[in-house]
C-alpha cells in the first residue's frame, strides 16, 4: 500500500496563513483592551456610586438625628406644659399641652426625607440642606 502524499504547502500560503494568526492576535489584542477600559470604568463608576451611597446615608442618619432629637425636647417641653397645668389646675394650658403633642404626633417625621431624597438625584442641588 502507498502512502498518502501530503502536499507541500506554497510559500503564499505560508505566508496567508501567518498573516490570518497575525490578526487574529491583533484583533483579540484589542478586544483586550477595549474590555479592559470597560471594566475600568465599571469599577470606577461604581466607586463614585458607593462614595454618592456612604454620603446619602450620612446626610440621612444627620436629618433624623436632628428631626428625632428635635421632636424629643419639643414633646418633653409640652408634657413639662402639661404637668404644670395638671398641677396649677390649668384646664386651657392642659389643653393646649395635650392638642401641641397630638399635632406633633401627627406630624410625620418622613415627610421631609421625601424633599430630601429628591434633592439627591436633583443636578441644580449643589448642597443639601438639613
Amino acid at each position: 500500500m502507498k502512502s498518502p502524499s501530503i502536499p507541500t504547502p506554497n510559500p503564499l500560503q505560508t505566508i496567508d496563513g501567518l498573516k490570518i494568526v497575525l490578526d487574529a492576535w491583533k484583533e483579540n489584542h484589542r478586544v483586550t483592551e477595549v474590555e479592559t477600559t470597560k471594566r475600568e470604568q465599571i469599577q470606577a463608576y461604581k466607586e463614585v456610586e458607593l462614595a454618592k451611597i456612604k454620603g446619602q446615608r450620612k446626610v440621612l442618619e444627620q436629618y433624623f438625628e436632628g428631626v428625632f432629637s428635635e421632636r424629643k425636647l419639643m414633646i418633653n417641653k409640652m408634657f413639662d406644659a402639661l404637668d404644670k397645668g395638671i398641677e396649677t389646675n390649668n384646664l386651657e394650658l392642659i389643653q393646649q399641652s395635650l392638642g401641641s403633642v397630638v399635632a406633633i404626633a401627627k406630624e410625620s417625621p418622613l415627610a421631609g426625607v421625601k424633599n430630601l431624597l429628591s434633592d439627591f438625584d436633583n443636578p441644580d442641588v449643589e448642597e443639601l440642606t438639613i
